[in-house]
């Protein structure tokens, strides 16, 4: 990556909400009118990267295996904005989602969940909530010119929300190893299911996570976490 002038980002990021469940749990001290959320959600990412240079572009596609989470929102909690939007924060900013677009996932999660939650059953106070979201993120990176259009650059503000690569001496300094029979329990490639060879070369995390050079290379270059346990590498 050394000598690139630019780099342009696009995103799109789709979601679909919609409701579990709902059921009656015992609750002490609960606020009246109030129910507590569950939410499962599900992410699917699409990487897309192109190298613009002298030559002709160079493009690398990674689709991640789907990722689940799930969390539970206190009565007290979702019914104040800003404590839901917290809540899910914790869980969003691991994923790389610019921060426009997890702004706005947020507030329709928050805001249809409280909608769905008005025309629940009398008498029930917990609701089951599904969230799925697939993100197709494209960036480029240009050694030939300046970017004429908007570049969505990190910001302090969009920190917030991870959209942050590892930086290059961190990725530089990851270790290359090759796949050995000493490898035992490291059979796939994480990030594109693709099973390891013996002898094919791989990088290794510092939380010793292994996966193929290109695939975590591309991972790294839009989130600077591991895609299996988040360890969190240096940033610029």
């Amino acid at each position: 990556m050394d000598g690139i002038r630019n780099y342009n980002v696009e995103q799109d990021v789709y979601f679909y909400i919609c409701k579990k469940g709902e059921e009656v749990v015992e609750c002490d001290k609960q606020p009246p009118n109030s129910v507590q959320v569950n939410i499962d959600f599900t992410f699917n990412l699409m990487l897309r990267t192109t190298y613009l240079g002298d030559n002709e572009p160079i493009v690398t596609e990674v689709e991640v295996p789907e990722v689940s989470e799930s969390i539970s929102i206190a009565p007290d909690e979702f019914l104040c904005y800003n404590k839901t939007q917290e809540t899910m924060y914790e869980v969003l900013r691991t994923w790389p989602i610019l921060d426009s677009r997890c702004r706005n996932l947020i507030k329709n999660v928050f805001f249809t969940g409280k909608a769905i939650a008005k025309s629940m059953s009398p008498g029930k106070n917990l609701l089951h909530l599904q969230v799925d979201i697939k993100v197709f993120h494209r960036r480029t990176y240009d050694d030939t010119h300046v970017f004429e259009g908007p570049i969505e650059q990190p910001t302090e503000e969009s920190n917030r929300y991870s959209m942050v690569p590892a930086s290059d001496s961190a990725i530089k300094s990851l270790k290359r190893k090759r796949i050995d029979d000493e490898n035992n329990g490291v059979q796939n490639c994480m990030v594109c299911l693709d099973e390891f060879l013996k002898g094919s070369k791989v990088i290794s995390m510092p939380c010793s996570h292994v996966f193929h050079s290109n695939c975590i290379k591309t991972w790294l270059i839009t989130s600077h976490y591991c895609p299996i346990c988040r360890f969190e590498m240096p940033t610029n």
